[in-house]
């Protein structure tokens, strides 16, 4: 049945949660396939079924899928593994020289995973004023119409809209499509049965054809 959170827990916005319930992280061992995962990585990197502490490096990053390391194009800079789970790793060794089973250190992890803290709740706003304020000083604010959306979605936003635009030769959607946009498409794909606002690139238009629109919301 539904309920106020969607049917099976999911909105047009994502699951409950989803950073939590999609992120990889050595945390997250709700669902079979997860555990899984680690009992693979376990047995590859331990074959004898006891883990070392010197091996925790390697299974994390086997678990993480040997990721690269190194600084992102948002400025950002992205680590093999988070430290901070090799360290709680470490902590269950109560020396150098002790090893670790699986179920054991599966058991560490769900119990770690129980005292994790519940996301906070959504600010509500009792005054038109302060929500006003807070969306003047909200940093996603400072982005221009042209970086949140790929067409104007206003008569007053066609004006000037392709001025000092510079798109690189075959790649027409140089920017990534913002979660308004797309929620905009769906809502004209609900109403119209396709999106009026869309526009195909010629990728999109060589995959559609392939596909048969399997896969790209036709």
């Amino acid at each position: 049945m539904g309920t106020a959170a969607g049917f099976f827990g999911l909105t047009y916005q994502g699951p409950v949660n989803g950073l939590a319930s999609n992120t990889l992280s050595i945390f997250n061992m709700d669902h079979p396939d997860d555990r899984a995962w680690l009992k693979l990585t376990f047995d590859f990197v331990a074959p004898d079924g006891k883990l070392k502490h010197d091996q925790i490096v390697e299974l994390l990053q086997f678990f993480y899928r040997q990721r690269a390391e190194g600084p992102t194009r948002s400025g950002s800079y992205l680590h093999s593994y988070p430290q901070s789970e090799a360290a709680y790793m470490s902590s269950m060794f109560s020396g150098p020289d002790a090893t670790l089973g699986f179920h054991e250190l599966l058991s560490h992890l769900m119990e770690a995973q129980a005292n994790f803290a519940e996301p906070t709740a959504p600010v509500e706003y009792n005054s038109n004023s302060v929500f006003r304020n807070d969306l003047n000083k909200h940093t996603r604010k400072m982005l221009d119409p042209q970086q949140q959306f790929r067409k104007p979605l206003l008569t007053s936003q066609e004006v000037g809209w392709a001025v000092k635009q510079t798109a690189a030769s075959g790649r027409p959607f140089h920017l990534r499509t913002s979660a308004t946009t797309q929620f905009a498409d769906a809502a004209e794909k609900q109403a119209w049965g396709r999106s009026i606002g869309g526009e195909f690139s010629e990728f999109a238009t060589k995959q559609l054809i392939q596909f048969g629109g399997f896969g790209m919301g036709v």
